[in-house]
């Protein structure tokens, strides 16, 4: 069984994010890096932090990934 991360929460970190997407955190490093995911919502020192409605909401329209989640 696959845990997934809260979507009632807040916020979601890199971690979070990877986890909901089913790939590494180096990988939405790298879809930041090339800017193929939305900016973060915040941040909190160093980490960046993305609303579960952000991510969800590009995931679902992310054309040719299907639907996450």
């Amino acid at each position: 069984m696959t845990v997934r991360p809260d979507t009632r929460a807040e916020w979601w970190t890199t971690a979070e994010v990877a986890e909901y997407l089913g790939v590494r955190p180096a990988t939405v490093s790298a879809y930041r890096n090339r800017d193929q995911m939305p900016e973060p919502d915040n941040k909190l020192g160093r980490a960046q932090l993305w609303r579960p409605s952000t991510i969800i909401g590009w995931a679902k329209n992310r054309p040719g990934r299907g639907n996450w989640g």
